[in-house]
């Protein structure tokens, strides 16, 4: 796998006045196939960067990015706007759904016209990254298909902690640090390294208050999600954020297909969870069948 940092000016898509970045990492096929070459635009979640995708600080087993190359599939993996490496605006509250989302949708396109070939794009988004996901995906339609992780347009559930009291914790403008220890229960099943969880909550990203409070507001992305006519996969876990997965098809009121998968002996953090590669080979095959 050849893997291509690189920061993206997406000042023109914010209109912030100022210069707006996002840091991405373009992750490529040792052997690129001939014709349409697919590409995985993936989106983490809150308090995660790009990394995610792609862990340092694990084994190559823990790696998506790698697993899909090696079967020919290309992932561009960038941090959210006021996340990682993506720049911060200042104030913070003049970031909007809307303007994350824009910034995404065209750094996805510079990387598309940098590629110069013909290409099959499906978006992904792990958790907060799947309400973006939903957000860009309906704003910027440019996905042949979406993968939504871990989000729920359900009620959601956040393990030991409540909607409320992670409502009552946010500012009213700023980046703000995910109570990553309080979570565990929810992101990581029991089998799960300690020496892992560690490493992962030591690489933890600030998150805009902006997306808290967009990820807490019930409904946020209903409208959004009705409106996305492309092929879905909704991804839960046994231990994840919604109460009914098989709920959350009905979001998706304009898609012509839609599958649930729900990843066994796993916890809300996926690509950590001991059946990681049955979730990645599931998603895989959804890529390969709906293409």
């Amino acid at each position: 796998m050849k893997s291509i940092d690189m920061m993206l000016d997406v000042s023109c898509a914010t209109r912030l006045d100022e210069p707006t970045q996002i840091a991405a990492t373009l992750h490529l096929p040792d052997d690129m196939p001939d014709g349409t070459l697919h590409l995985v635009f993936a989106l983490h979640g809150g308090g995660y960067r790009r990394i995610y995708w792609n862990p340092p600080f694990a084994d190559e087993s823990y790696r998506f990015a790698h697993w899909f190359a090696d079967r020919g599939k290309a992932v561009l993996a960038i941090d959210m706007l006021g996340m990682g490496e993506s720049s911060r605006p200042e104030p913070e509250d003049r970031l909007s759904l809307d303007i994350i989302a824009a910034a995404h949708a065209e750094a996805l396109a510079q990387v598309v016209r940098s590629l110069n070939r013909s290409l099959n794009v499906t978006g992904i988004g792990h958790s907060m990254g799947g309400m973006v996901i939903i957000a860009q995906a309906a704003a910027h339609p440019a996905f042949d298909r979406v993968a939504v992780i871990g989000w729920a347009n359900e009620p959601m559930i956040l393990g030991d902690t409540d909607v409320a009291t992670l409502q009552a914790g946010l500012i009213p403008s700023g980046y703000l640090p995910t109570p990553r220890k309080p979570m565990r229960a929810l992101f990581y099943w029991p089998d799960v390294p300690q020496s892992l969880i560690d490493a992962d909550e030591a690489h933890a990203s600030m998150t805009p208050a902006t997306l808290g409070r967009a990820a807490l507001t019930p409904g946020i992305v209903h409208e959004a999600s009705a409106q996305l006519a492309v092929p879905i996969q909704i991804v839960q876990s046994v231990m994840d954020t919604s109460p009914a997965p098989q709920n959350e098809v009905a979001y998706f009121k304009a898609s012509p297909d839609i599958e649930v998968q729900i990843l066994p002996e796993a916890a809300h953090c996926q690509n950590f969870a001991s059946t990681r590669v049955q979730h990645w080979a599931t998603l895989n095959d959804w890529i390969d069948r709906t293409n």
